[in-house]
């Protein structure tokens, strides 16, 4: 049994994980679009920003594992499919992503470029040495670095509260009609599901660590990381988007949240603003780098043999260190809509698993592709990069489509048809059975 310290630790670990620039940036900038429909914005932000990637977590714990979610796919599209999630959420997007905005709010703005190289290095570095030990990463994230992170968020929640940036900004058009289903839309576009089911081998490997070997115990423990990371989360979000909701005198217009956020601890702290916020968005970007690399060096080293744990986190770390100097911007053109396309795979499979043993592994495979089919019609569409006529089309006659989700219905209707079929067929196989033994 753990103790409460552990527990917490474990929570805060959990949160640490996923907090990156995205969670960050997004929110504020939600906050200035939405003005007083901020709650209705919010709710639907909060639904799929964060009750989807606790959700994620909590049937990650059902299935004992990650690796789980895939085990009715044939092994090779299994593997497949987790070698392109580690390798889109680490040195091919999220990781060159994290250092390079990591930089753009520390040192960018007082050198430009020109000690990228330098600041990625020491960052890669301090990814690897914490990455390096598996083990001690709910004491290194848990119980330090995300204490640290929780104090500086903590302050800029207080100021929001208490010194707001101005009144409530006028609502942007997109939120007039339906804030609650833009919400949605802007909380999915977050794409942290794909990111849980990646954490989840690093949240079992922790527990695990902390000697907990029972599944149901380890099922537990996992449910409570989910809920306090949720509720971790669900603060910092709302704290965020009303320093952009009530931003009207912090500017005349914001393209996105971190000017809001530069603006916001300008305003209030100076230079030290510039400072506090650039420590906030370093030890974000840090624990996200690390989790991935942790989850992705697990992966590697239990299904490729020859593959060790330490080679994969400097193999990991090199890579990010490289793409974020040299060909971020053309590789991100690459990976975004392999992501886009990951995500509604990720979801469908965290579905599928809880009932699984019901299905032939044909009615995943049919169910997993459909998903996959749509998901690209998705990708192509949040890329704006669907054809004009297509697109018009889809708007008319896909449902969801709108919303960046039309992979749903038709998944939906696949996995139902797929456990009649495969229900169908157990029962026919049992009347075969019984005639033949009677």
């Amino acid at each position: 049994m753990l103790s409460t310290r552990n527990i917490a630790a474990l929570g805060f670990m959990t949160f640490a994980m996923y907090l990156g620039a995205g969670n960050l940036i997004f929110p504020p900038f939600l906050g200035y679009q939405a003005g007083d429909h901020f709650l209705s914005g919010m709710v639907g932000f909060l639904l799929t920003g964060v009750g989807l990637p606790a959700l994620a977590l909590v049937m990650v714990a059902i299935v004992n594992g990650s690796d789980n979610l895939t085990a009715a796919l044939p092994r090779r599209v299994a593997t497949s499919f987790w070698v392109m999630v580690f390798i889109v959420i680490g040195p091919a997007f999220i990781i060159p992503r994290a250092i390079t905005v990591a930089y753009q709010f520390t040192f960018a703005p007082f050198v430009g470029d020109t000690a990228l190289p330098f600041f990625s290095a020491a960052f890669c570095l301090a990814a690897i040495l914490f990455s390096l030990y598996p083990g001690k990463l709910v004491d290194s994230l848990g119980k330090w670095l995300t204490p640290v992170l929780i104090v500086m968020l903590t302050t800029l929640g207080i100021f929001a509260i208490a010194f707001p940036g101005g009144d409530v900004m006028t609502t942007a058009e997109v939120y007039q009609q339906n804030a609650l289903a833009e919400g949605l839309t802007q909380g999915y576009m977050t794409m942290d599901a794909l990111g849980s089911i990646g954490f989840g081998w690093v949240i079992f490997r922790a527990i695990q660590g902390m000697g907990v070997t029972e599944p149901k115990a380890i099922a537990k423990y996992t449910f409570y990381a989910a809920a306090m990371y949720a509720v971790a989360m669900a603060l910092v979000y709302i704290a965020l988007a009303y320093i952009g909701s009530t931003s009207a005198d912090l500017g005349t217009s914001f393209s996105n949240g971190g000017e809001i956020l530069t603006a916001f601890t300008t305003l209030h702290f100076g230079v030290y603003g510039t400072l506090l916020l650039g420590s906030v968005m370093v030890l974000a970007c840090l624990t996200t780098a690390i989790g991935v690399t942790t989850a992705g060096s697990e992966f590697y080293s239990r299904t490729f043999t020859p593959v060790s744990y330490k080679a994969s986190v400097w193999a990991t770390m090199i890579a990010s260190g490289l793409v974020a100097n040299v060909g971020l911007d053309q590789l991100l053109a690459i990976t975004l809509p392999v992501v886009v396309a990951l995500h509604p795979i990720a979801i469908v499979l965290l579905f599928i698993a809880p009932v699984r043993k019901r299905l032939t592994q044909g009615a995943v495979m049919a169910t997993v592709i459909t998903t996959a089919a749509f998901g690209c019609v998705d990708a192509l569409h949040i890329l704006g990069k669907m054809p004009a006529g297509l697109n018009e089309m889809f708007e008319h006659s896909l449902p969801l489509y709108d919303f960046y989700a039309s992979w749903i219905m038709p998944a939906v209707v696949m996995l139902v048809m797929s456990l009649v079929y495969s229900t169908s067929k157990v029962k026919a196989r049992s009347t075969v059975v019984a005639s033949a033994t009677s």
